[in-house]
């Protein structure tokens, strides 16, 4: 038998399931930063929460095919799923597990280098009402087949909408050992007394930044004007601020790749 291809370091390959003759290239996507909730905040306020938008952007999107509507019947009606979707397509979404889940079967087989598996998630900080993502682990660095991505219905009776081109699967690299090989220790702040003063100190920093906000908000509401949160917002994190980020470069989000697509 011939030996799989060597995967290297710092790749994720993503074969094509066999017999799918149709281009999958544009189902695949690195993941976006944006949110329609977050564009709806005040400003857009809930983009400078830079946890968010850095774990928006972590890895790769697999798009929804095809329009489709889901309605569950409930357990107690024999956990029955009802599908519409705009146009036949072998990825669209079908009931597969039971207990009101819905599945995609992915049009690719990922291979990942060795002791590297790949977490499988919905996208990050996105909602969807009255229904749920359902993460997993695989270990793509050995399994010779797809995948599922899966979500589960936890209302009867209420329509869900998935919009052809919407996102319903995330993926990234995970190393295998880092979990197992972790230790963790519980102790006094004041074991460790450098870091007790960078606490302290951005502590700080950032109840004096929340006063200055609650003071100029003040002064703007006896002024009759609207507050600017761009010139409130001084946020230590998004600079780096107490970091050491002159040894540690801070990074605010993250800029997966393009797939590069060598079907011929």
């Amino acid at each position: 038998m011939t030996s799989p291809i060597p995967v290297p370091e710092n790749k994720i390959i993503a074969y094509v399931v066999p017999g799918v003759n149709q281009d999958v290239s544009q189902s695949i996507r690195p993941c976006k930063i944006t949110r329609d909730w977050m564009d709806d905040t005040p400003a857009r306020y809930a983009y400078r929460c830079i946890p968010l938008t850095a774990a928006n952007s972590m890895g790769w999107e697999i798009l929804n095919p095809v329009d489709t509507e889901v309605v569950w019947t409930g357990k107690e009606q024999g956990d029955q799923l009802h599908f519409k979707v705009s146009r036949a397509d072998p990825f669209a979404a079908r009931p597969h597990f039971g207990s009101g889940t819905i599945t995609w079967y992915v049009p690719f087989v990922f291979r990942t280098p060795p002791d590297y598996g790949l977490i499988i998630t919905g996208p990050a900080n996105q909602d969807k009402a009255n229904v749920v993502p359902l993460d997993a682990f695989v270990r793509t660095d050995w399994l010779p087949f797809p995948f599922t991505m899966n979500w589960r219905m936890t209302q009867a009776d209420k329509k869900v909408v998935f919009k052809a081109g919407e996102p319903i699967c995330r993926i990234f690299p995970y190393p295998l050992a880092l979990l197992n090989e972790m230790k963790m220790e519980i102790r006094d702040l004041a074991d460790d007394p450098g870091f007790m003063q960078q606490v302290q100190q951005w502590e700080q920093e950032r109840a004096g930044n929340y006063q200055k906000q609650q003071e100029a908000e003040k002064q703007w509401a006896d002024e009759g004007r609207k507050p600017e949160l761009k010139e409130l917002w001084n946020s230590q994190y998004a600079k780096g601020k107490g970091a050491q980020s002159n040894e540690v470069p801070h990074q605010n989000f993250f800029k997966c790749a393009e797939p590069e697509n060598f079907r011929k």
